[in-house]
């Protein structure tokens, strides 16, 4: 995720729980674990989990302006590796160039 929710850039890897049948996603109350799923439905389907959020309002606070909003989701089904980049609506700042002479 860059610049998804609270996130400012954030890799989640569950790989490491490929043995394990059930894993809790769990924390403190604010600290995320909804934009985790809003990440991997938005990359899915366009949307966010329970739809109470629009995907142009998971844009984080603290990205800068010339910086892009996206969610990178890699999953593998049957054997077949998926990857999904998908960036919502939003407005970014051009970035400017100074010449030296």
């Amino acid at each position: 995720m860059q610049n998804f929710g609270p996130y400012e850039s954030q890799i989640i890897d569950f790989t490491s729980f490929e043995e394990t049948p059930l894993f809790l996603i769990s924390g403190k109350t604010g600290s995320g674990k909804t934009t985790l799923f809003d990440a991997m439905c938005f990359a899915l389907f366009g949307k966010t989990s329970g739809m109470e959020r629009q995907p142009e309002q998971m844009r984080s606070d603290f990205a800068k302006a010339t910086e892009v909003t996206s969610v990178n989701f890699a999953f593998e089904h049957h054997g077949k590796v998926y990857r999904i980049m998908r960036q919502p609506k939003q407005l970014l700042a051009k970035k400017t160039w100074k010449r030296y002479a």
